[in-house]
């Protein structure tokens, strides 16, 4: 279905619209239509950010833009959407770093654990000559990066085990996307990475396929994952990142104009989503524990300790990658 949906939408973009060559009266009359794709469900604040987003685009550019989102999976994975964007496909992917680091491998490290003192560092790195870098080698592999800045919440860990300690997770089944830095850090931190999409996490652990999964409380609560599992450790393993990206040639075909516009009004939302995900995070474990969810403390500096090693395992990395960003946060 998938693979069928990517192979439409390629059709699409080469008979109506990436020939943009030309200019004139032609390129400023068109209607440039995109689709916002994500994994999450309508009920987290991301999404509801990403709606008034996409409002705000079509109000502005005076109709020269169409802006649809499709929640929950509906365009694919993050993965497929990547792939789709590099294709040329009209979509604006929601995909953090980890994603377009199968592309730029440097990209990774902004997923780092423990590597933020909280979630203003994503910023910070993100205005950095560094990140800039990242831009263009991004660019270079056809994907144009608009944001990758946005909070997303700070990420535990739902199971029916309580954890305290690396020792805990040993031998527990834990999803991870299909992300290397994810695997990395669970394995460091004493787990055993089970690769699932987002989409089959729910039944993989209402079925047993994995006994734990990680995410933000506000995911956790969206995805009803408290339904299957009743535990959660507050690891805070990762400060998680949203990042929106598109076809770099499709935004290079758009009108100086259509260009500003979805730059500013990404950038403005990028605020709002960030401002809402930091605020609404007591309310999350709230709703949470009204429902039966346990949380417990964990023993981070022995997370810490133990993921340290993540560092040392991408040998595809810059030379003096991890010192470089060390020194920008500092």
């Amino acid at each position: 279905m998938r693979k069928g949906l990517a192979l439409v939408i390629c059709i699409l973009v080469l008979v109506g619209g990436l020939g943009f060559a030309g200019g004139g009266a032609e390129a400023r009359d068109r209607v440039v239509d995109l689709k916002i794709a994500h994994v999450l469900p309508t009920n987290e604040p991301i999404h509801e950010v990403l709606v008034e987003m996409a409002e705000r685009i079509m109000e502005r550019s005076g109709g020269s833009m169409t802006v649809e989102v499709y929640p929950n999976s509906e365009l694919g994975s993050n993965s497929e959407n990547l792939e789709q964007i590099r294709r040329g496909a009209p979509i604006i992917a929601i995909a953090d770093p980890g994603y377009v680091a199968d592309y730029v491998p440097d990209y990774a490290i902004m997923n780092g654990p423990f590597l933020y003192r909280d979630y203003t560092g994503i910023q910070q790195l993100a205005r950095t000559d560094w990140h800039q870098e990242m831009i263009e080698a991004s660019a270079e592999q056809g994907i144009k990066i608009l944001a990758m800045d946005w909070y997303f919440g700070s990420r535990h860990i739902i199971s029916d085990e309580e954890i305290q300690t690396p020792a805990d997770l040993r031998g527990m089944k834990v999803r991870v996307p299909p992300n290397i830095m994810w695997i990395e850090t669970i394995r460091a931190m004493g787990g055993e990475p089970t690769t699932l999409e987002w989409a089959e996490v729910y039944s993989g652990l209402a079925q047993g396929v994995v006994d734990a999964a990680e995410a933000p409380l506000s995911t956790l609560y969206g995805s009803r994952l408290h339904e299957t599992k009743s535990r959660i450790a507050l690891t805070g393993h990762f400060q998680a990142i949203v990042g929106l990206e598109m076809s770099q040639q499709l935004f290079d075909s758009m009108t100086p104009e259509q260009q500003e516009i979805l730059v500013d009004e990404v950038a403005k939302a990028g605020v709002e989503a960030t401002r809402r995900v930091a605020e609404s995070e007591a309310e999350w474990r709230r709703k949470l524990e009204a429902e039966g969810v346990v949380f417990n403390e964990v023993d981070k500096s022995a997370f810490e300790e133990a993921t340290a090693v993540v560092y040392e395992r991408f040998e595809e990395w810059t030379p003096g990658l991890y010192d470089r960003i060390q020194s920008e946060l500092d």
